[in-house]
């Protein structure tokens, strides 16, 4: 039943691929030149295939002693758009409209007002991510996030309360700073479906310390499409992110494609929790 379904989805892709106004897109995607820059993605594929056979069934082993563990909690509200809310490790919430992490709540809320629960260790590590939905249970975690510490690398585990593990990330850090940072979306895999719905990843890169630059890939193993653009950021007087620069790093490039080195000023939400999430992940050298 699940493998029918599966090949209904891809049927679909293949013929909306055939309209004319995909066309072009369509030979672009089947051409050596897209396949040969898909390829390093088609090994994240396969990384993530194999670490979700790894970790599918270890959400028990995972989750045992973490109350006893857990030192403190925090609880934030809003950044449901974004993995792990307010300490999403991703900087997509600068540059995409309508996108926020939301808002850490300076006290833990008397009632289930709130998004994100958040444990900690007494080294202030993240032990477990509760994430709640404003139409769900507001008691119950529709979805929970642990952790596998490996040197410089974090997996972070992604558990729903009905899929089973639907979200695998790794981020890598170099001398104590976030690197690179993948997120893939294993949903296609519990269908019977060997791979993944959407794999992403950020690599980001600093100036004296701080944040200059950060490249945004999106890939799409099930019709092999990748999209990816650099991000150079500004920063005022006061050395805060101010604005940045677009430019697409090749491959297909539909009209309309950013790459005229246009200023596009953040917005004073975004500035305002880059500059919050920042005092609790190393101040302004994020």
């Amino acid at each position: 039943m699940e493998d029918d379904f599966v090949k209904v989805v891809e049927g679909m892709i293949e013929e909306i691929f055939e309209l004319d106004s995909f066309k072009e897109l369509n030979e672009y995607r089947k051409s050596e030149e897209n396949l040969k820059r898909c390829q390093p993605f088609e090994d994240l594929n396969e990384k993530y295939i194999l670490l979700q056979e790894k970790y599918a069934n270890s959400f028990d082993d995972l989750h045992k002693d973490i109350e006893i563990r857990t030192h403190r909690r925090e609880y934030s509200k809003g950044g449901t758009t974004l993995h792990r809310g307010f300490y999403s490790p991703s900087l997509t919430d600068l540059v995409t409209i309508g996108s926020s992490r939301g808002k850490l709540l300076k006290r833990p809320p008397k009632e289930s007002n709130f998004n994100y629960e958040y444990l900690f260790d007494e080294q202030n590590n993240l032990l477990c991510v509760y994430k709640y939905y404003d139409d769900y249970e507001r008691n119950v975690p529709h979805e929970t996030e642990l952790f596998v510490r490996l040197d410089n690398k974090v997996l972070g585990l992604e558990f729903n309360s009905v899929r089973g593990l639907n979200v695998i990330s790794e981020c890598r850090y170099e001398n104590k700073k976030l690197a690179n940072y993948e997120m893939a979306l294993c949903e296609l895999h519990s269908l019977g479906k060997a791979g993944c719905t959407q794999i992403e990843v950020e690599t980001r890169e600093y100036k004296n310390d701080l944040l200059q630059v950060f490249c945004w890939y999106r890939y799409s193993p099930s019709i092999r499409l990748l999209t990816n653009e650099k991000y150079t950021f500004l920063r005022d007087e006061e050395g805060n992110l101010s604005a940045f620069t677009i430019n697409d790093l090749g491959g297909y490039r539909p009209e309309g494609s950013c790459d005229d080195q246009t200023e596009y000023p953040l917005t004073k939400k975004a500035k305002t929790e880059f500059l919050e999430y920042s005092k609790y992940v190393g101040g302004n050298k994020v």
